[in-house]
């Protein structure tokens, strides 16, 4: 049986329980095998980022390692520079030839899909798994699909939305968690606990590391 494995890309600036529960509920909703979390080198729409990829990805390793299902994937970490998720994907399937991909991504991302570089060659490697987030479009997906990116998708009986013969994506039920990074950073920003907003090990690591302290002006 092929391994089912998911990327759940993002910038993870900092990862948070959210990020953590919507991973594990697509995990069961799919039945995956592994969930692997990608942090971003550079984002390729010059969205500023308050740590750097090795804190980013030092605070992933220690909000996945009590879960046997999460790895932590820094691919795009290596090949630094603006993260182009098509090269990132092309690179994964050479890694995993026999395995069955699936991408995560949320619905407030899903929908800017046809704005991305070259989306629909992601089409040709992957199935994405579109998980609900606060504040996101109340796009329908077959509508935004047909309209944005293929006339040629079409409604399956299972849910999935697909080209003919094709790969495709869906909609999974995650629990809608009001956290943000933004505000992460500013509660970090201002000695303000994160208790259950991130991993333990997480919130000792922001302060151990002074991360996203507020920076001192100049004399």
């Amino acid at each position: 049986m092929r391994e089912r494995l998911a990327i759940f890309g993002g910038t993870f600036d900092p990862v948070h329980n959210a990020h953590l529960r919507a991973g594990l509920e697509a995990a069961e909703e799919l039945g995956l095998d592994k969930v692997l979390f990608m942090p971003c080198a550079e984002p390729p729409h010059n969205k500023h980022l308050g740590a750097n990829v090795e804190h980013r990805l030092e605070m992933l390793r220690l909000a996945v390692a009590d879960n046997p299902r999460f790895e932590v994937c820094d691919i795009e970490a290596r090949m630094g520079g603006k993260s182009y998720t098509g090269r990132t994907l092309a690179e994964i399937q050479k890694q995993h030839p026999r395995a069955k991909i699936y991408f995560l991504i949320g619905a407030d991302a899903f929908f800017y899909l046809h704005t991305w570089h070259y989306p629909m060659r992601l089409f040709e490697m992957v199935d994405f798994v579109v998980m609900a987030r606060p504040k996101s479009p109340k796009s329908e997906l077959l509508e935004y699909m047909q309209e944005k990116l293929d006339p040629g998708f079409q409604q399956n009986e299972d849910g999935w939305v697909r080209l003919p013969g094709g790969h495709g994506a869906r909609r999974v039920p995650t629990t809608l968690l009001s956290i943000s990074s933004t505000g992460i950073k500013f509660r970090a920003a201002n000695g303000l606990s994160l208790a259950y907003l991130v991993h333990p090990a997480v919130e000792d690591y922001i302060k151990r590391m002074k991360l996203y302290q507020k920076k001192k002006a100049a004399k």
